[in-house]
């Protein structure tokens, strides 16, 4: 009996510690005003009432481009790419998706692939894009691939460069997860530990990772990918991402997409092996595969020239 009790006493000692304890500890939190960390070609746009950042370049007129970024990026994965696709003529558009870069970090918001799927067709109304050529980076290309599958009549030609889906990152979390994210101690643990965790040096080595060559992190692209950070609520919007994810794109579905693809890969990209390119070009119907020699997984960072050339060709061709 002695034994029993103190184990029931341990237990609760316990309960009460994960149960209470993050409620007495502070968020690390940004304090910085996403406003003021916005480019010049950059605006906020409300769509469907969450805040987005937005950066444009190029002729109102020119074909549109919409370029989307992977996990930990923003706008600033694309810096290579906004002036030099503009400069050709076309009307580039990137943005921030929720909850990264300068856009909304709420926990409440929905965050699964086809809320995402969906907000980006209602900020496409917003700037008046009837039809456009998309580019998906990495998380990037899941969230392509699922506007695809959702809204195949505004794509006009699509871009996979490292996208991640198919099992490379598309999956989600375990069976489960998300409802015990929505356990208020464990999102506030998330809250705390997030941003803990996650410092300027931490993510610049997860990034670095991502580069053929590390050296390539210098402390200017370092700073360019932790902006998230400086401003309020990554933690709580991080959290409801892991809560949300899931509901993968199908071999199935892919075989349905009829409009020209490519496939634009870094040879050396350990995180979404050229293997995964190799696997889509055998179910897409219309592709082409580009391999960027001593790259990983960031080629448009790595070797912006030679992915603009090979995109800007492939458009014109």
């Amino acid at each position: 009996m002695k034994f029993f009790r103190r184990f029931v006493i341990a237990l609760a000692v316990v309960l009460l510690v994960l149960n209470g304890l993050p409620f007495l500890l502070p968020v690390p939190n940004g304090t910085v005003d996403p406003q003021t960390l916005a480019s010049p070609i950059g605006q906020f746009i409300r769509v469907d009432g969450v805040s987005i950042y937005v950066e444009q370049a190029g002729p109102d007129d020119g074909t549109p481009l919409v370029l989307l970024h992977g996990l930990f990026g923003s706008t600033f994965t694309w810096r290579n790419q906004l002036t030099a696709l503009a400069e050709v003529g076309y009307r580039v558009i990137a943005y921030d998706r929720p909850p990264f870069g300068l856009s909304a970090k709420d926990f409440a918001l929905n965050y699964s692939p086809a809320a995402q799927a969906d907000q980006l067709a209602s900020l496409l109304d917003q700037l008046g894009i009837v039809r456009a050529t998309f580019v998906g980076h990495s998380a990037g290309g899941s969230l392509l691939a699922h506007f695809a599958v959702r809204h195949a009549e505004r794509i006009e030609r699509m871009v996979f460069a490292a996208g991640a889906f198919l099992g490379s990152g598309g999956g989600g979390p375990p069976a489960g997860i998300g409802a015990a994210i929505n356990w208020p101690p464990l999102t506030r643990w998330g809250e705390i530990l997030i941003p803990t965790i996650l410092t300027r040096d931490r993510l610049a080595g997860i990034i670095a990772g991502f580069y053929a060559d590390p050296a390539q992190m210098t402390p200017e692209v370092a700073a360019g990918y932790y902006r998230a950070f400086e401003v309020p609520g990554f933690g709580a919007g991080f959290m409801g991402l892991i809560r949300d994810t899931g509901s993968p794109v199908t071999e199935a579905d892919v075989q349905k997409f009829t409009m020209p693809v490519l496939l634009l890969w870094g040879e050396a990209d350990r995180v979404v092996p050229l293997r995964q390119a190799e696997r889509l070009q055998a179910l897409l119907p219309e592709v082409a595969l580009q391999v960027i020699p001593g790259t990983g997984h960031q080629p448009m960072e790595e070797n912006p020239d030679e992915f603009n050339r090979i995109f800007i060709e492939w458009l014109e061709g």
